[in-house]
């Protein structure tokens, strides 16, 4: 576990130097376990407090979030009693993974009030608590009532108290020498002994003090003073605030802690948070598509079938030349095929006569004959329904929160899903992305059928140039100029529609650019289906920290 007490540690000091003094202006609950406090000091800082199970810290970032429309409950509580508040002071209480953000604001009655956030970062019993000026709860995300068989009651109203950690606090450099010089060297000795400290901090101190020269309160007094922002990916990716020196594996460092923390968390968190938004939309795909390529199949044996109508003609056609041959009751007979010069048997029904049998055969011939044209125009249909749905399977893997949410409007419009919104809700317009390279050139970036639509049918003139990966689906790009484009301007809209694409873990991938006005729509097919012509094509190698690091206007 990288974030304990001594991680809070280094990030109260960035909040204290950031964000003490600062006004609370704006309050997001951006999913179930998360929060995202706006802070306005000489700028405007951004606050995250993640208390989900997997992911539990609270630092400041860098990374924009996107916002959910409709708050929860407990964001509005939390915008209630601490939108406008001045904040006081930011602590830790006693290097535990308890952060405490004291603020003081004016209620309702224009009266001045203290109040404090708490953020108790313990993993799968993470919680935000709200607490007024004497220490009673106000509100909670999570509650345990006193019958839980839990050893605190968090509940409205109840008083909060800290979690009981009856071992030393590190910096107490007296007890901590004590617990070193009489307890066994073993990181679960000291574990029980000293507080805030994860075995990834006694692992290193463990190793170092296998070489130095040093007693050990020197040795752990050294751990606990330094400062180096970095992140080790080996077996198993960590982070940390102090160099790793028992650990092997390529070291990236970090100059701030915002900055660790986005690296380490934000491609997770959102991989994660989209996994869990897109897991039931992915079922439906997959679901679609085996049931479009059974029916597929289906169509193609039928239409062969079909196919084979002059076969029934013609047995139809041998019966009657041959029914002086034929008596009620025989279940077959065998005459020569005039069509081919050998014998043929046809098979009769006994309790027919010859000329019942041939009009059976000349009706089985007419209908195959007029379900060719329908069987066809089925098959074109579901080619194009599947081709739509692997396109969507395809653009969902790398589908932000905010893209999936279209999807699934999308595929309401298209009939294939039934609406989840309450009546009378306006559909929101499609939010393609805006880059700008480095010559200042925008480029617009669609990520979806919607997005790509309007980009390319609505945003872009004629004149401007229009990227796509080669031979596969993939986002349509537009860079908002007309020839000549700079090289710099080609390569990064290329980057773009190659990284949006299946292919972005290929290399050498074929990205077609060409005038927006050579481009134009499939007849029969969905407006998300282009054809192009006058196209020119570049390879390009997909970079992902090319496109993390390009700036980014919406």
């Amino acid at each position: 576990m990288s974030f304990d007490g001594i991680m809070l540690g280094h990030v109260v000091k960035d909040l204290v130097a950031t964000m003490q003094h600062g006004r609370i202006t704006k309050i997001y609950q951006l999913s179930t376990y998360d929060l995202l406090l706006h802070v306005r000091t000489v700028k405007t800082h951004r606050l995250l407090i993640s208390a989900s199970p997997k992911y539990t810290r609270v630092h400041r970032t860098l990374n924009t979030y996107e916002t959910p429309p409709h708050p929860p409950m407990f964001c509005m509580f939390l915008r209630k009693h601490l939108e406008g508040a001045i904040i006081e002071s930011i602590t830790q209480h006693n290097n535990d993974r308890v952060l405490t953000i004291s603020v003081r604001v004016t209620d309702e009655l224009g009266d001045l009030t203290r109040k404090q956030l708490i953020f108790e970062a313990m993993g799968k019993d993470a919680n935000i608590l709200l607490t007024d000026e004497a220490g009673t709860i106000l509100e909670a995300l999570k509650h345990t009532g006193p019958f839980d068989e839990q050893a605190r009651t968090i509940m409205p109203s109840a008083h909060y108290e800290y979690p009981d950690d009856p071992r030393v606090n590190p910096f107490d450099r007296e007890a901590l020498a004590q617990v070193l010089a009489t307890t066994e060297q073993s990181i679960p000795a000291w574990l029980k002994q000293i507080s805030g400290v994860s075995p990834l901090f006694l692992a290193e101190f463990e190793f170092r003090l296998k070489t130095s020269t040093e007693s050990p309160i020197d040795v752990f007094s050294a751990l606990l003073s330094a400062q180096h922002y970095a992140m080790i990916s080996g077996r198993k990716t960590v982070y940390y605030c102090l160099p790793l020196t028992h650990l092997s594996g390529q070291e990236t460092v970090y100059g701030s802690i915002p900055e660790l923390f986005d690296a380490y968390f934000f491609e997770r968190d959102q991989a994660d948070k989209r996994k869990q938004k897109a897991r039931d939309l992915e079922k439906f795909l997959k679901r679609q598509i085996e049931k479009l390529r059974g029916k597929l199949r289906n169509l193609e044996q039928d239409l062969r079938a079909a196919q084979d109508l002059d076969r029934f003609r013609i047995m139809g056609e041998l019966i009657l030349a041959n029914r002086h041959l034929i008596q009620k009751g025989d279940r077959e007979v065998t005459v020569d095929n005039y069509y081919t010069g050998e014998k043929m048997t046809i098979a009769l029904k006994a309790d027919k006569s010859a000329l019942s049998n041939s009009e059976q055969y000349f009706k089985k011939y007419k209908k195959l004959k007029k379900s060719i044209p329908h069987i066809k125009k089925q098959r074109a249909t579901t080619r194009n329904d599947l081709e739509y749905f692997l396109l969507l399977s395809a653009q969902l893997e790398h589908a932000n929160l905010a893209d999936i949410d279209e999807m699934r409007e999308e595929l309401v419009t298209e009939g294939f899903l039934r609406a989840r919104q309450k009546a009378g809700r306006n559909r929101r317009k499609a939010r393609y992305q805006v880059y700008e390279d480095s010559l200042g050139v925008e480029i617009l970036v669609g990520k979806n059928n919607h997005q790509n639509s309007r980009i390319t049918h609505q945003e872009a003139k004629h004149f401007h140039v229009w990227f796509h990966v080669q031979n596969a689906p993939g986002s349509h790009v537009v860079v908002k100029q007309g020839w000549p484009l700079e090289e710099t301007t080609i390569r990064t809209a290329a980057q773009l529609a190659a990284f949006y694409s299946p292919m972005k873990e290929s290399s050498s991938v074929a990205v077609d650019y060409t005038e927006v006005r050579h481009i134009k729509k499939i007849p029969g097919k969905r407006t998300c289906f282009v054809t192009y012509t006058q196209q020119k094509t570049i390879y390009i190698d997909p970079d992902a920290d090319f496109i993390r690091n390009l700036k980014r206007l919406s």
